[in-house]
């Protein structure tokens, strides 16, 4: 796998420690009922930079895709945790993506936070394509059932 597009535009190596996992269930928060190429986009890939490009730190979690791991042991914390996050408001119905990625899409990284401990940043590899995810469920997330 190639990620010339995380290494673009920064001397950060965003990869350490980050590994292919095809076997896990991730979750990612949606806009709609399904998944779009929009909901793989990072902060980075929207436009957003970092303060100081030399912030590491700052520039990996932008450029990787936010997920959160979903088993078992983490369904009922990681719902939680998303319904605090996007709460539901007029005309802003967030959903809650449970997603597998495939084989070469890209690589994740624990990134534990204070807000989510179950967090992962999602490295996208050059050739990612969001039709090839495997979409488990989409929940409407405030529908959610624990």
């Amino acid at each position: 796998m190639e990620f010339k597009n995380i290494q673009e535009d920064n001397n950060c190596d965003c990869i350490t420690n980050a590994y292919q996992d095809n076997e896990s269930t991730y979750a990612l928060k949606t806009m709609k009922d399904f998944i779009r190429i929009q909901d793989f986009n990072s902060y980075w890939d929207k436009g957003k930079r970092p303060v100081n490009i030399n912030d590491c730190e700052e520039v990996c979690s932008l450029k990787g895709v936010s997920v959160s791991i979903l088993n078992e042991s983490t369904k009922e914390d990681v719902i939680s945790i998303y319904r605090e996050l996007f709460p539901l408001a007029p005309k802003y119905k967030p959903y809650f993506g449970i997603v597998k990625f495939y084989e070469s899409s890209g690589v994740v990284k624990h990134t534990p936070n204070d807000g989510n401990i179950h967090h992962y940043d999602f490295y996208k590899s050059d050739t990612f394509d969001f039709a090839k995810v495997n979409v488990i469920q989409i929940i409407e997330l405030h529908q959610c059932l624990s």
